[in-house]
């Protein structure tokens, strides 16, 4: 069929898109990690490209529809694939977040020697790496995995916001910057619940089941 082509090319720039979103947020929180405001520089610079490919995309997806009219099956994988491109964009919107908050957090000493920061965004980044993967591939399997991820992120976020409230208390003037970080964790746990969303989407995609808002089996 000639909607297959077009469907791939699709596909292909949703790929491309998520591995420019994953490098944003990598490099914004590497900013934080590593006290360098070198690595906010490449959030800049991919931001733009970002907000540029998602509104190519939708345009692209909805031309497709508009000029093959769809049956049924490509129809569900071109609307999943509308939902995928807000998706990616919003990890994008994530990472300029964190970045502004970076930019002032790299201004001051570190509060302290962050170990579950990193470790909470290596999580989310393989979330977000292998829902892609699924994506790309129709793996439910691994997309399930991914979901089932999703509590560990949030356990992390829910510690590094525990430790930072005992910063806080302890020394008012590290408020601040404690909330900053607070900021970003959350921001890094939004990025977390995007990978489940696109998880869900795939699983969409290939058995017609919508998962959101119930418990996984």
């Amino acid at each position: 069929m000639l909607i297959k082509p077009r469907l791939e090319e699709i596909r292909d720039r949703l790929m491309k898109m998520a591995e420019i979103a994953d490098t944003m947020l990598e490099n914004a929180v590497k900013a934080i990690i590593e006290h360098d405001k070198t690595y906010l520089k490449i959030v800049d610079e991919l931001e733009e490209e970002v907000d540029r490919m998602e509104i190519e995309n939708e345009t692209l997806i909805i031309s497709t529809i508009a000029r093959y009219q769809p049956e049924a099956k490509y129809l569900r994988i071109l609307v999943m694939d509308l939902f995928v491109n807000r998706d990616l964009e919003r990890i994008g919107d994530h990472a300029e977040n964190i970045k502004e908050q970076a930019e002032r957090i790299i201004e001051k000493p570190k509060l302290k020697e962050y170990i579950d920061l990193p470790k909470m965004t290596e999580i989310t980044l393989d979330m977000v790496r292998d829902a892609v993967k699924s994506l790309e591939t129709l793996d439910t399997e691994l997309a399930r995995d991914v979901i089932q991820r999703d509590d560990e992120v949030d356990e992390l976020n829910e510690k590094i916001i525990k430790d930072l409230y005992k910063y806080m208390v302890e020394d008012p003037e590290k408020i601040k910057i404690g909330i900053r970080l607070i900021t970003v964790a959350s921001n890094i746990e939004r990025v977390a619940d995007i990978a489940t969303n696109l998880a869900e989407e795939v699983i969409y995609m290939k058995e017609g089941k919508m998962l959101r808002h119930q418990e996984i089996d």
